[in-house]
Formats: structure tokens, sequence, C-alpha cells
């Protein structure tokens, strides 16, 4: 089950959903446009990601969602917005439907492999396809992609502390945010987030893993990935086979759950079932939110009985090159 701290199973699944476009069948012929709309459709010319979004590394994806559209679509659902996390990747929003819920808008990705994946693709305009992509999995997946291939996520899924959840219920709502996201990336107004001094915004973090030496670790065919938003690297065989990520994120931030202290810096050790995930915080996103902190967060595949003893080693070794902590 996907958790809000998807980490490498968010990348993972990044990865599948590149599948996503091949798999659909074309629409059925509709009664043509008018002539007078013919024309206008053909003046506008393809809606691509940056045309949508702007500068894909500094995306406010909680600000794509059109709060009138979201109000509407989601009094449908009969669900409310309780409370939105920003971040470098995507915005978290807990929702209150039949029961509470986690919404992630953002997570980019290049489409442009053109995989064969199971989904419903639908062209909405100017080549902007919405997908909803069907996963064996408790969550529901929408996406919409552009015209140059990029592809926006829309994931809605249960607490972690569910054990079965609503299907149809997680659906709905998905739809209600992916109508919001779509009201705004066709109006080209959707803003640019800005960061505060010494945000990690301002660091790559595949050269932090090189100047760490960690694909150095690793035998021969060990490759990089730049993650779209430039705010992630995965290191591994082929994206789809990562072994190792380093993110930078936004979490709700309590620095007393920060229990283990590596190359000086608090951090939190949390083993997951294939693997684990090390995160420590950096400084807090923004002035106006003082509880929500800027995370980095290293997670590693492992099978291993003691998962988590490579990735704080890698840790040891990744901490020292980041930006210095601010309590």
């Amino acid at each position: 089950m996907l958790t809000k701290h998807s980490g490498l199973v968010a990348a993972t699944l990044a990865a599948l959903l590149t599948a996503a476009c091949g798999a659909s069948e074309p629409p059925e012929p509709t009664e043509g446009p008018s002539s007078d709309t013919a024309s206008t459709t053909a003046q506008e010319p393809p809606l691509t990601a940056e045309a949508a979004l702007g500068d894909l590394t500094a995306v406010d994806f909680c600000a794509l969602l059109d709060e009138k559209a979201l109000g509407t679509a989601l009094e449908k659902a009969d669900a409310e917005v309780d409370f939105t996390v920003p971040g470098f990747q995507h915005c978290s929003i807990g929702v209150t439907a039949t029961t509470s819920l986690w919404v992630s808008v953002g997570d980019l990705f290049d489409n442009s492999d053109n995989v064969v994946w199971p989904s419903e693709d639908v062209e909405v305009s100017r080549s902007l396809r919405r997908q909803s992509i069907e996963i064996e999995d408790d969550g529901c997946v929408r996406a919409l992609t552009f015209a140059d291939d990029i592809t926006l996520q829309i994931t809605a899924v249960p607490p972690t502390d569910v054990e079965h959840s609503d299907h149809d219920g997680l659906c709905e709502v998905a739809d209600a945010v992916t109508d919001a996201v779509q009201t705004t990336v066709l109006s080209e107004a959707a803003p640019t987030q800005s960061f505060r001094p010494g945000s990690l915004a301002e660091s790559d973090a595949c050269e932090l893993l090189d100047e760490a030496g960690v694909p150095a670790l690793f035998e021969d065919g060990i490759e990089s990935y730049e993650h779209l938003d430039n705010h992630g690297c995965s290191l591994g065989s082929g994206l789809k086979r990562a072994t190792v990520e380093l993110s930078f994120g936004v979490d709700l931030t309590d620095l007393s759950e920060f229990t283990t202290t590596i190359a000086g810096r608090p951090t939190e050790v949390r083993p997951l079932e294939y693997g684990c995930r090390v995160s420590t915080p950096h400084i807090r996103f923004s002035e106006s939110r003082p509880h929500e902190r800027e995370m980095i967060t290293l997670s590693t595949v492992s099978f291993d009985p003691d998962r988590c003893e490579s990735a704080e080693w890698i840790a040891e070794l990744l901490w020292p090159k980041l930006p210095a902590f601010r309590g």
C-alpha cells in the first residue's frame, strides 16, 4: 500500500505508469465541430507541460487546485479538503469523504516510452490526454499527459492504518481533484513556487550522490536518473530497477521523532517491507507554515534481514555533503 511517504515506491510506480498511453483505444467518432470552433481549435498550439506549468523545477502543485472548481467537484463527491502540504515534487492533500484519505498531485515523469499499460485514455483539448490507470492496489491513479509526453499524476490512497478501503470512493475523489487541476493547466495560469534562501531547491540530488561517492559503491552498470523536476535522483541498472533514491520533500515535522544521529544530523530510520528509508530535516519550507520542513530522504531496496544497515552506511557518506542543518 502506498503511504504519504512513498519515496522509492512512488518513483517505481511512476516508472510503471510510463506505460499508460499505449493501452488506450481511439475514441468513438463524434459529430464534428462547427467551422468557427474548428478554426479556433486549429489556431491553439498543443499544450506542453512547460506552457501549462511554467518552470518544471518550481511548480507550485498546491496552486494547481483551482479552488472554485475543486469545491464544486468535491461537493459532488460528498468530500472536502482538510489541509494541504506543499512540496518540491507534489502537493499532499488531506480529504474527508466517507473516510479520511490522502491525495497527491504532481510527481512529474516523462511518458515518452509509451509501453503498454492498462488505462482509459481520453484527449481533452490541445493534445492534453486524461488517463484513468488501473493498478493492483488500494489506490486510485489519474494522470494528465501533455503534448510533450510529460505526465502529472493524481493519486488517491487510504491512510496506512486502513485495511480495506472504498475503491470507488477513492476514484471519485481522484476524479474530482483531476477536474480541478485540469481547469488550471488548460488556463496556462499556474503560479511558480518560490523557495527560501538555503532551500534544497538550490541543490542537485544526483550531484550530491556523486560527491558522496555513492555510485562507486555499486558494481559496473549502475546509472543515475535525474528526476524531471530536478528534486530527486535514482540509482540503478534501469529506472524501473532503482536500488537507491535521494529525494527532497516537505513534511509536517516534529523534530523529536528524529531520534538517531548520523554525521551530526538528526535522523529518522524506518525499515520498509523491501528496504529502508532514512530521513533528515532541513529548514522550514516557508515562514507562513512553520510546522512544515524541507526533508531529505534516502530510500534503498534491500531484502536482507537488517535491511537498514546499508542505508545508514550510505547516509554516513551522504549527510556531510548536504546543506547545514538549521534547527
